[in-house]
C-alpha cells in the first residue's frame, strides 16, 4: 500500500470502511533502508496484511534493516519467524535482518486517529516507535488541535496564493511576495531592502534596479521558514504587495508582472486573504526536518502575518494570553515526535505537515483551563528566548541543547507530563536517530531519481 493509505484524506473512507466492516490490520512491514518495495518507486510504500474478524494477536509491525535484495533468499524463513513471534508472548523480536514489535489496543488508536494512521508505520527505528506510542498513550487525554478547533479556541487556516478569491492568478500572486530570507524559488522577484515605518525599498532580483513603495501598499507576510532564526518575528516579517499601482509600469514589466489586470486581481487576492486569514502564529508546512535552515516549527509575531500554503500555515488562537505559550509548546521535542508520527512523507526527510491531516492530530495543553502560573512561566521563557540566535532545530536535538531543554521542560509541565523530564535525553537521541535515517533515505531517493532521469 502507498503512503496515502495511512495518511491520505481521500483514503480515509477506505480506512473507515475496513474498520466498520470487521477488518483489522494484522501485519505491517516497512523498510528502514529503502524508500519503497516497488521497483523504481520514489515514494514510501508498505506491505500490510488484513484479516476479517477478530484477530487474536496484537498488530505486528516489522521494520526491515536490510534491503530486499540482500534478504531475498531468506524471505520464507524470516516470514515464519515473524508469524511465530506474533503468536508468542514476547513483545519484541530482534534479528540481523529485521525487528518486530507488537501494538496492543491498536483498534483504539485507529479509532482515535482514523484521519491519520501513520503512528502505526511512521518510524524507521523500533526504539523511536515504542517511545512515540508510549507518549501518545500518555497524551491521549489531552486535547488535539482539532479538539481546540471544535471548541472554537484555535483554528488552522490555509492560504493558496492566487486561489483564495480570484482563482487563476497563482503565479502573479506568488511574485507579489517579497523575500527577506530564502530566495531559491523562481517565483521570488523582489528582495526587501531599507525598511522604514513609512516605506520599503524593493530590489529587483538579479539586477541593480530598485523602487521605494509606501508601506501601506503592503501587508506583513512570511513565505518560508528557511533561515528565520527567531521564534518571535515581530518587526522581522517579510511583505506582500496588495496595491500593484505602487510599482511603476516599467518595474512591473521588468518583473514579469503583466498584464496589469491579472496583477491587480492577484494583489486583491492577497489583500482579502490577509484580512480574513492572517494571524499571530505561523506553522511550518512543507519542509526538510533535518535542514540546517529550519530553526522553529512555529513562529509568533505581535503583528498579524500572512503565511503561504507552500511553506507555512496560519493559526488563529482566541485567547491572546496563550498565543506565545502555545507557540513555545509547538516547538518542543514532544511535538516534534508527534509530528514525525503523523507526518506525510514527500521524499525521505522532506515532509508535508498538512493542517488537517497532521497538525490537527497533535496533542496540546488544555489552553482553555491553563493555570495562571503555568502561563506566566511559559510566557517568561518565551520572552527570554524570543530574539536569540539559536542553533538549527536538528542541531539542538542532536546536541541536547540547553535552550531546547528549557523549552521542553516547560512544555512537559504544560501537559502534566513532569515524569518525562528525566527522559529528555532519551527523546533527543530517538528523534535525532529518526531524522538522520530519514535524511539518509532522502539521499538514496535523490540518487535513484538521478539514475531514472539519466535512463530517460
Amino acid at each position: 500500500m502507498p503512503e496515502e493509505f495511512f495518511v491520505g484524506r481521500s483514503a480515509q473512507s477506505i480506512r473507515k470502511y475496513l474498520l466498520d466492516n470487521g477488518y483489522q490490520i494484522q501485519y505491517i512491514v516497512r523498510s528502514a533502508v529503502e524508500v519503497a518495495f516497488s521497483e523504481s518507486a520514489l515514494y514510501r510504500d508498505y506491505l500490510i496484511v488484513l484479516k476479517k474478524g477478530k484477530v487474536p494477536n496484537p498488530l505486528t509491525v516489522t521494520i526491515l534493516k536490510k534491503k530486499l535484495q540482500e534478504i531475498r533468499n531468506d524471505v520464507g524463513k524470516l516470514s515464519l519467524k515473524v508469524k511465530e513471534f506474533a503468536s508468542s508472548g514476547e513483545n519484541r523480536l530482534s534479528l540481523d535482518e529485521l525487528e518486530s514489535i507488537k501494538i496492543h489496543d491498536a483498534d483504539k488508536l485507529m479509532k482515535r486517529h482514523i484521519g491519520n494512521l501513520k503512528p502505526f508505520v511512521g518510524f524507521n527505528t523500533v526504539e523511536t516507535h515504542l517511545l512515540a506510542l508510549e507518549l501518545l498513550d500518555d497524551l491521549k487525554d489531552k486535547p488535539t488541535l482539532e479538539d481546540l478547533k471544535n471548541k472554537h479556541l484555535a483554528i488552522i487556516k490555509v492560504y493558496n496564493p492566487g486561489q483564495y478569491k480570484t482563482k487563476g492568478n497563482e503565479t502573479y500572486a506568488r511574485k507579489l511576495f517579497a523575500s527577506k530570507y530564502g530566495t531559491r524559488s523562481p517565483n521570488v522577484v523582489f528582495l526587501m531592502d531599507k525598511v522604514s515605518d513609512g516605506s520599503v525599498r524593493l530590489n529587483l532580483r538579479k539586477t541593480k534596479l530598485w523602487e521605494t513603495i509606501p508601506r501601506d501598499s503592503t501587508v506583513p507576510s512570511l513565505r518560508t521558514y528557511s533561515g528565520v532564526r527567531h521564534i518571535d518575528i515581530t518587526g522581522e516579517e517579510e511583505i506582500a504587495l496588495v496595491n500593484s499601482n505602487s510599482l511603476s509600469k516599467e518595474m512591473l514589466k521588468l518583473s514579469g508582472l503583466i498584464p496589469l489586470s491579472k496583477v491587480s486581481k492577484a494583489a486583491r487576492d492577497i489583500r482579502l486573504a490577509y484580512n480574513e486569514l492572517a494571524d499571530n502564529i505561523l506553522l511550518v508546512r512543507k519542509n526538510q526536518l533535518s535542514s540546517p535552515g529550519l530553526y522553529w516549527m512555529a513562529f509568533y509575531s505581535d503583528n498579524r502575518v500572512l503565511g503561504t500554503t507552500s511553506g507555512l500555515l496560519n493559526m488563529h488562537v482566541t485567547d491572546g494570553r496563550v498565543k506565545k505559550v502555545l507557540t513555545l509548546y509547538l516547538n518542543s521535542v514532544i511535538v516534534l515526535l508527534q509530528l514525525i508520527a503523523f507526518v506525510a512523507e514527500t521524499r525521505g526527510a522532506w515532509v508535508t505537515l498538512h493542517g488537517g491531516q497532521v497538525w490537527s492530530h497533535i496533542h496540546v495543553p488544555d489552553i482553555g483551563n491553563l493555570e495562571d502560573e503555568k502561563i506566566k512561566e511559559a510566557s517568561q521563557l518565551f520572552a527570554e528566548i524570543s530574539k536569540l540566535n539559536v542553533k538549527p532545530l536538528f542541531e539542538r536535538i542532536k546536541e541536547h541543547d540547553e535552550i531546547q531543554k528549557s523549552i521542553d521542560m516547560v512544555a512537559l509541565d504544560l501537559v502534566g507530563l513532569g515524569d518525562w523530564k528525566n527522559r529528555l535525553d532519551e527523546l533527543y537521541d530517538a528523534v535525532a536517530n529518526e531524522l538522520m535515517t530519514m535524511h539518509k533515505i532522502l539521499e538514496t531517493s535523490r540518487r535513484k531519481t538521478k539514475k531514472i532521469k539519466k535512463k530517460i
